[in-house]
C-alpha cells in the first residue's frame, strides 16, 4: 500500500466556555487535520493540535515540521513511512502522522484501530466528566454529571488557597452525597508543605486521585506524599522532568497520566504503557479539548491499553463545533465509532 496523496486542513474550534489549562485559559482550539490517501483509495486521518501552553511560536514550528513531513510522503509505502516515524523534536507531529498511518493500516484490514493494537479490545471506555475549575459553579456541574451517568469527575485545583480549596472539596462531596468520585488536578501548583496539608485535609472524602501536586516534583517527595495519601497520586506533565526510567524504577506514585500527543505518538504511548504496567502503575489517557479525530484516536488507544480505567477523554462537549462526528457518550462511557480504523472521517467541509 502506497501513499499517493497527503494534505493538511487547518481548523479553529471555539469553545462553549473557557477551559482553564495549566498555564493559560483556552477560548479557541487550533490545529490541523492530516489526511493520507493510499493507492487503494483508503484515507487515514490524524490530528495535530499542539497544547495551547506551547505558545503560538512553537505551534507554528510544529505545524511547519508536519507540513515538511507531508511533502515527503507521496509515493512512499505505508510500511516505509512507519519505519521512518518516531522520535524527533515535535511529538505532536509524530502523533498526527502515526495516527493516520495506523488508521490506514486498520482500514486496510477492515478492523477497528483498537483491535489492531489489542485483539481483545472492547468497543467502549469509561470516562470522567470534565468539570473545570473548583469554582462557584462546580457543584451544579457535578450534579449534572451525576444525572448524566458519570461516576467520576475531574476538577482543576491549586488556584485558590489550600485551606479554602479543602473546604470547597468537602462542600462538593456533601453536595453530591459522596456518589461522585473526584479527580483533582493541581497542575504543579503546590509546595511540599501545601500538598501535604491538602492531602491530609481530604483523607476522608471520595477523592480517587490527585494529579501533579508539586510545583517542584522530585521522586522522593512524591513517594512521601503517596505514602501519606489515601488516594492515588498521578504524574502527567512532570514525566519529562522526572524521566521515565527513574519514575518506573522508583514507583513513587500509583498512576501515570498520558496525553498521546505529548508522549510522542502511538508507538511511544504503547511503549510507556508497557513500562507503566511492568512497574505496577495505573495508566489513564487524557486530552486537552482535542478535536473528535484526536479524541477518537486516544479512545482507541485507551480501549487497547487500559480498558479497566476511567479515562479523561470526555472533553468534546466543551467545543462549540467540531471537525468530525463525535462518538456516542452515555452513562459515563464513550463508545468507539463503528467501522474500520478510527471509524470516523471529517465532515465534508473539513476534509480539505
Amino acid at each position: 500500500m502506497k501513499i499517493v496523496e497527503a494534505w493538511l486542513q487547518p481548523y479553529s474550534l471555539p469553545l462553549v466556555r473557557p477551559w482553564a489549562g495549566a498555564r493559560e485559559t483556552i477560548g479557541v482550539r487550533h490545529g490541523v487535520l492530516l489526511a493520507l490517501r493510499a493507492d487503494d483509495g483508503l484515507i487515514g486521518y490524524g490530528d495535530c493540535a499542539p497544547l495551547p501552553s506551547s505558545g503560538e511560536a512553537r505551534r507554528s514550528l510544529v505545524i511547519g515540521a508536519l507540513r515538511a513531513i507531508v511533502g515527503d510522503l507521496r509515493g512512499r509505502s505505508v510500511a516505509t513511512a512507519f519505519a521512518e516515524t518516531g522520535g524527533g523534536e515535535f511529538p505532536e507531529a509524530t502523533w498526527a502522522l502515526e495516527t493516520a498511518l495506523y488508521d490506514l493500516r486498520a482500514r486496510a484490514l477492515d478492523i477497528p484501530l483498537a483491535r489492531l493494537l489489542n485483539s481483545r479490545a472492547g468497543s467502549a471506555i469509561k470516562v470522567n466528566a470534565a468539570l473545570g475549575a473548583l469554582d462557584a459553579g462546580v457543584g451544579a456541574r457535578a450534579q449534572a454529571a451525576l444525572a448524566s451517568g458519570y461516576s467520576t469527575g475531574k476538577i482543576k485545583v491549586g488556584v485558590g488557597g489550600v485551606d479554602v480549596e479543602i473546604g470547597l472539596v468537602h462542600e462538593l462531596a456533601a453536595q453530591t452525597g459522596g456518589r461522585l468520585r473526584l479527580r483533582l488536578d493541581a497542575n504543579c501548583a503546590w509546595s511540599a508543605s501545601d500538598a501535604r496539608r491538602f492531602l491530609l485535609g481530604i483523607r476522608d472524602l471520595p477523592v480517587e486521585c490527585v494529579e501533579e501536586p508539586l510545583a517542584e516534583p522530585t521522586l522522593g517527595l512524591l513517594a512521601q506524599l503517596q505514602a501519606l495519601a489515601t488516594c492515588a497520586l498521578a504524574v502527567d506533565e512532570s514525566l519529562s522532568v522526572l524521566g521515565p526510567d527513574a519514575l518506573f524504577r522508583a514507583r513513587a506514585v500509583q498512576r501515570l497520566v498520558l496525553k498521546p500527543a505529548r508522549a510522542g505518538g502511538v508507538s511511544a504511548t504503547l511503549r510507556l504503557a508497557d513500562r507503566a504496567r511492568a512497574a505496577g502503575m495505573e495508566l489513564v489517557l487524557t486530552s486537552v479539548v482535542d478535536s473528535a479525530i484526536g479524541v477518537v484516536a486516544a479512545a482507541h488507544l485507551a480501549a487497547a491499553l487500559a480498558a479497566e480505567q476511567t479515562h479523561g477523554l470526555a472533553t468534546l462537549e466543551w467545543l462549540r463545533e467540531d471537525v468530525a462526528p463525535r462518538p456516542p457518550l452515555a452513562d459515563g462511557a464513550l463508545s468507539l465509532p463503528a467501522g474500520a480504523g478510527l471509524g470516523v472521517a471529517p465532515h465534508p467541509n473539513r476534509a480539505g
